[in-house]
């Protein structure tokens, strides 16, 4: 039997954030920016299962998820909720972070704290496979790629579910 995968690319999936790398208990990279694109492919059910009409779903119910959800990363400092060397301190308008010998302040609305231990480009394909997938089983959709370039020709990608 043969199976169909979608190939999502469009131009506006993207963002741009803040981030740094951290790793060991002594190297970090210095806080920087990406212009992150994004590719999704999308494993439909069988060639049974698709549309009478031989499609399976409109992409744009795809595209519009996909585009929302990565706009909600546009212009954000992203962070390593669960890294040990971080520690958190909101206030009414600012999120205070420590790390290590490092002190930030960010505005509240500018900071996205990430359930990870780093905001690596595996880790960000990751967050964003699970989610997809999670969204569009709905629609019967099997599997979910996710790939995250955080410049040309150098990115992660993950697969969700994972196969037991």
């Amino acid at each position: 039997m043969s199976t169909t995968t979608l190939h999502l690319a469009k131009q506006n999936f993207k963002f741009s954030a803040a981030h740094f790398l951290i790793f060991d208990e002594t190297h970090a990279e210095r806080l920087h920016g990406h212009n992150y694109q994004v590719k999704v492919d999308i494993k439909t059910p069988s060639e049974a299962e698709l549309h009478a009409d031989g499609y399976f779903l409109d992409f744009n119910v795809f595209k519009k998820y996909i585009k929302a959800r990565l706009d909600q990363w546009d212009e954000i400092v992203l962070l390593p909720e669960k890294q040990k060397d971080m520690k958190f301190k909101k206030t009414e308008k600012s999120l205070e972070v420590t790390f290590r010998d490092r002190f930030y302040v960010f505005p509240l609305n500018e900071v996205t704290l990430l359930p990870v231990t780093n905001t690596s480009v595996e880790q960000l394909s990751r967050l964003l496979a699970e989610e997809f997938h999670a969204e569009f089983k709905q629609y019967g959709v099997k599997a979910v790629r996710v790939y995250v370039e955080e410049t040309r020709g150098q990115g992660a990608s993950t697969i969700a579910p994972t196969k037991a």
